[in-house]
C-alpha cells in the first residue's frame, strides 16, 4: 500500500517549483516510491537509473538531451513541461555537467525539472555543490517514522507529532494532542516494539515473520557493501564489516578510537576513511556536544549511532525484547529510534535546528539537545515507565545552566507536566 511519508508536503514543494531536487538518503528507504507516487500522473515523464551501466553507457555515447528527447517524443524547445527522474545519480558523476547545462538553457521556460535521488551523501553533496550550486535543493528521507509504521495499519495521518508542536513552540498543545494520540496507543506500542528490534526500512516492516526480517537485513547488507561501499573506493570489506559490527555495538556511546582500533587492527588513518563512508552512506550517524559556555567542564567528542536498529539486531545476534531489556542494551535502542525520530522532525522545518548531546566530566548528561537558536530543548530518554531521579536532576541542572525554558522526558509512562520544574513527561509511543 501506498504510505503518505512524514516529510512529503515539503519535498513535493521542492518538486513543483523550479530548481533541480535531490532526494537522499539510504537504500531502500522509499525515496523512488515516493517520487513515483509524485510524478506517475506527469507528463512527458522520463526515467534514468545510474545503477545500470547500460543506461551510463548510453548517455556517455548519446547525451542526455537527446535520450530525454527520444524518451518523451518531445523536443526541449518545444516548451512543453518535461519531468526527468534520475535514480542514484552519483553513480555517474560526469551527469551533473549535463544537467546543469540544461538546466540554465531552460530555467527561464520552465520546461524541464530534474527529480535525482542518491544514497552516497559524500558524493552526491560533493557533486551538487561543485556542479549545481544554487540550482538545487536537498532533502533527506529516511526509514519510517512511527506514525508511518502505523500507516501500513491502515491509520494514514492520524496526528501531529509532538516534536513539531515543541519546535512550534505549542507547548499548551500537548496535552490535547497526545490525549487523542493515545486512542492508538497498542498498535503505536506494537510499531515501537517492532522499531527497536528491526528498524523501520519498509520492507522489513512489510515482511511476515522474524526470520524473513531477518533474511532480508542479511541482504541489505550484503547489497550495501557490495554496492554502495565497494562504489566508492578500494577498501578492505571484511575490515570495514568488523567496523560495522563495533559501531553496532557502541551505538549511542562517546565514540572511543583506541578501543575500535584495537579491535579492528587497521591505521587511525584508515579508520577515519571508513567512518567518512558509513556517515556517507547514511547508515552512521555522529552527534556532537552542545557547548555554549561551560566548555571546560563538558566532553567534547561525538556521540557514535548505527542508525538503523534492524542493523544492529543483524551484527550483534539480539533480536528478542526481554533480551534487550534483561541486558539493558534496550536503552540504546530507544535511542537510537528516537535519533531518527527527531532527524526527521528536524527535516520538516525551515529554521536551522542541529541535534547534540551534553555531557559534563563529572558525569551530568541529557541524550538530545535540539539547538534552535535562540531556543534548547534537552531531552532525557529511558525505556523504563517510572521517572528516575537522576534524569531529572540532568535536565534541571542543563536548564539552568544553558538557561532552557522547558526540559522534555521520554519514557514508557503517561503524560504529565511539572510546572514547578518546567519539565513534560512524555510517553514514547506518542513520539513521531
Amino acid at each position: 500500500m501506498s504510505v503518505r511519508r512524514a516529510n512529503e508536503k515539503v519535498i513535493f514543494e521542492s518538486f513543483e517549483g523550479p530548481r533541480v531536487t535531490g532526494i537522499l538518503g539510504p537504500r531502500r528507504v522509499g525515496k523512488s516510491t515516493l517520487v513515483k507516487d509524485f510524478v506517475q500522473n506527469k507528463t512527458p515523464l522520463c526515467f534514468f537509473n545510474m545503477d545500470s551501466q547500460a543506461e551510463q553507457n548510453d548517455l556517455s555515447t548519446r547525451g542526455l538531451q537527446r535520450l530525454i528527447e527520444e524518451k518523451t517524443h518531445q523536443t526541449l524547445s518545444s516548451g512543453i513541461k518535461t519531468w526527468v527522474v534520475i535514480d542514484e545519480a552519483q553513480k555517474y558523476p560526469s551527469l551533473f555537467d549535463q544537467i546543469k547545462l540544461l538546466y540554465d538553457e531552460t530555467k527561464d521556460q520552465g520546461s524541464l525539472k530534474f527529480i535525482i535521488t542518491g544514497s552516497s551523501q559524500l558524493d552526491l553533496h560533493q557533486l551538487s555543490t561543485e556542479s549545481l550550486a544554487g540550482r538545487i535543493e536537498l532533502f533527506q528521507l529516511q526509514e519510517f517514522s512511527l506514525q508511518e509504521s502505523l500507516a501500513l495499519e491502515g491509520h494514514q495521518n492520524v496526528y501531529c507529532s509532538p516534536l513539531d508542536l515543541i519546535l512550534d513552540r505549542r507547548f499548551s498543545e500537548l496535552e490535547s494532542s497526545i490525549s487523542r494520540i493515545g486512542l492508538y496507543r497498542r498498535e503505536l506500542q506494537a510499531c515501537l516494539n517492532t522499531q527497536l528490534i528491526f528498524g523501520g526500512l519498509p520492507e522489513v516492516l512489510l515482511a511476515k515473520n522474524e526470520e524473513a526480517r531477518l533474511r532480508y537485513l542479511s541482504n541489505y547488507l550484503q547489497t550495501y557493501l557490495e554496492k554502495d561501499v565497494r562504489a566508492m573506493s578500494r577498501i578492505d570489506i571484511p575490515a570495514y564489516h568488523k567496523l560495522l559490527e563495533v559501531v553496532a555495538e557502541q551505538t549511542g556511546s562517546v565514540r572511543e578510537d583506541q578501543k575500535i582500533l584495537d579491535s579492528i587492527h587497521i591505521a587511525r588513518d584508515t579508520l577515519k576513511k571508513y567512518r567518512e563512508y558509513l556517515l556517507a552512506t547514511w547508515v552512521y550517524q555522529e552527534i556532537y556536544p552542545f557547548i555554549q559556555r561551560s566548555l571546560k567542564r563538558l566532553v567534547k567528542t561525538p556521540k557514535g549511532y548505527l542508525i538503523n536498529n534492524g542493523l544492529i539486531t543483524y551484527l550483534s545476534g539480539i533480536s528478542d525484547l526481554p533480551t534487550l531489556e534483561k541486558t539493558g542494551i534496550i536503552g540504546h535502542r530507544l535511542e537510537t529510534w528516537f535519533l531518527k525520530e527527531l532527524s526527521i522532525a528536524k527535516a520538516r522545518h525551515a529554521k536551522k535546528i542541529d541535534i547534540h548531546y551534553w555531557r559534563t566530566h563529572s558525569g551530568l548528561e541529557v541524550d538530545f539537545i535540539l539547538a534552535a537558536k535562540p531556543h534548547a530543548y534537552p531531552f532525557e530518554i529511558t525505556y523504563r515507565d517510572k521517572i528516575e531521579s537522576k534524569k531529572i536532576r540532568n535536565l534541571k541542572t542543563f536548564m539552568e545552566e544553558e538557561s532552557a525554558d522547558f526540559g522534555f522526558y521520554v519514557y514508557q509512562g503517561e503524560f504529565d507536566f511539572d510546572s514547578t520544574n518546567r519539565i513534560y513527561f512524555l510517553p514514547a509511543f506518542s513520539i513521531g
